[in-house]
């Protein structure tokens, strides 16, 4: 949906918008704290660019309909085309999750999941070989430090006439098409595996630019 909607020249939320009849769908997408221009627009100002020691922005946007429940993830990142880094520099979720008992609860639930969401997008790389996994330790398995980890912004939309649903595995799943759609923001360049690592990064931007 991000790749036809940037097709299409279009803002990727009014995108599904348009093209959808689901009103909690619609309600959700409207729901994000959006960007200070107050758009995900990829017609906006700034030209894609993948090359450069100056670092270039992009903003992406992903759903997930898992048990009841709805969400919508925003990230924004930058990228520095030299060095391959990509650093999510703020990352907005909001679900509806039908009947909401522990409010609380469900915002560490999110926060943590947005958290382990955007490791798997950046870090998270099970490695191996011809007969056998090699990345047999936590050490070598990385994940997001507190450092790293970017400003996650949550909006909770209850809805009691919808019952029960899940309410926190789902926000795991937000990262990695978020990110990989505002790299493409950014870059103009579709990743098409994760983890977004500055080696692979390096790789895909170097790579000679390919027709549709």
């Amino acid at each position: 949906m991000n790749e036809a909607a940037a097709s299409a020249g279009a803002d990727p939320i009014q995108f599904r918008i348009n093209h959808i009849t689901d009103q909690r769908l619609i309600d959700i997408l409207n729901a994000p704290p959006r960007p200070p221009d107050g758009s995900l627009d990829p017609r906006r100002a700034h030209a894609p660019r993948k090359t450069g020691n100056a670092s270039v922005t992009g903003r992406g946007l992903c759903i997930v309909v898992r048990n009841n429940a709805y969400w919508v993830g925003i990230a924004e990142i930058a990228v520095t085309p030299s060095t391959g880094a990509v650093q999510v520099t703020s990352s907005p979720s909001v679900p509806t999750v039908a009947r909401s008992s522990n409010p609380r609860q469900l915002d560490r639930s999110m926060k943590s999941g947005v958290v382990m969401g955007l490791s798997e997008a950046l870090k998270e790389e099970v490695t191996f070989d011809k007969s056998k996994v090699t990345s047999t330790n936590w050490t070598r398995y990385k994940i997001l430090t507190m450092e790293e980890t970017p400003e996650i912004k949550v909006v909770q939309i209850s809805r009691d006439d919808k019952g029960f649903g899940g309410g926190s595995e789902a926000a795991n799943a937000l990262g990695p098409p978020a990110v990989a759609a505002a790299f493409f923001d950014a870059t103009g360049v579709h990743a098409r595996r994760i983890p977004l690592t500055p080696a692979y990064v390096t790789t895909l931007l170097k790579a000679p630019s390919r027709r549709p």
